[in-house]
């Protein structure tokens, strides 16, 4: 879900920004430990906790004279977050369900709201499943990863889709831990390659990628 997040932000030209919120509730080490792969990749994360105040600074910064956004999975505490970073917004909050250890839909609609130190802030409805924008049909999926982007130029096909291609220098970079397998395996799995449980596809989107593929092959 995370990248498809940032997928979606690095598509529509915005500055992605991870916030892990509610670390009170885990070994902050570990989870640095596994959160490493995306700040060596170059994306900026937030550790906060509306609990113990951390990050609450560091989100007031970054949002500072400009306009945000805040998504993310229902109980994830994004209101929680914006009432501490502007306290007296009073946005409504809710407990994660019991039973299903989900977070619940407190947010209904989107309201974009003034902050007072600089700019304006959107409080969103939790998303519980994500479906990517149109990506550009002059580019493919791999262009929105980051760390993929150095090395598309380098493989043999122009229309190279990194997974069965003879010369794949992506496939390359993944084998020598250039580039993350986990980050390679949500690249199979968001573009259709593999079975995954937001990406299954039919034959009219599998064709429409082919076809995309070998446009930008032509140019």
């Amino acid at each position: 879900m995370l990248d498809r997040f940032l997928v979606t932000a690095e598509a529509s030209g915005m500055l992605p920004v991870i916030c892990i919120n509610k670390i009170d509730l885990v070994q902050l080490e570990k989870l640095k430990a596994q959160m490493a792969l995306y700040e060596g990749i170059g994306y900026n994360l937030i550790y906060t906790s509306i609990v113990t105040g951390a990050g609450i600074d560091e989100m007031r910064t970054v949002m500072k004279d400009r306009i945000s956004a805040i998504v993310g999975s229902s109980g994830v505490g994004k209101s929680s977050l914006l009432n501490e970073i502007q306290p007296g917004l009073q946005l409504r909050v809710g407990d994660v369900d019991e039973r299903m250890h989900k977070g619940q839909h407190t947010t209904t609609e989107v309201a974009l709201l003034p902050l007072h130190f600089g700019g304006f802030v959107a409080d969103t409805p939790g998303i519980r499943t994500l479906g990517l924008f149109e990506i550009d049909d002059e580019q493919g999926l791999d262009i929105h990863f980051p760390e993929m982007r150095p090395y598309i130029p380098e493989c043999k096909f122009a229309a190279c889709t990194h997974q069965h291609e003879p010369g794949c220098a992506v496939k390359s970079a993944v084998e020598g831990g250039k580039i993350s397998e986990l980050r390679y395996d949500s690249y199979l799995r968001i573009s259709g390659f593999s079975a995954g449980r937001f990406e299954r596809e039919g034959p009219k989107k599998e064709k429409k990628r082919y076809e995309r593929r070998h446009k930008r092959a032509k140019r």
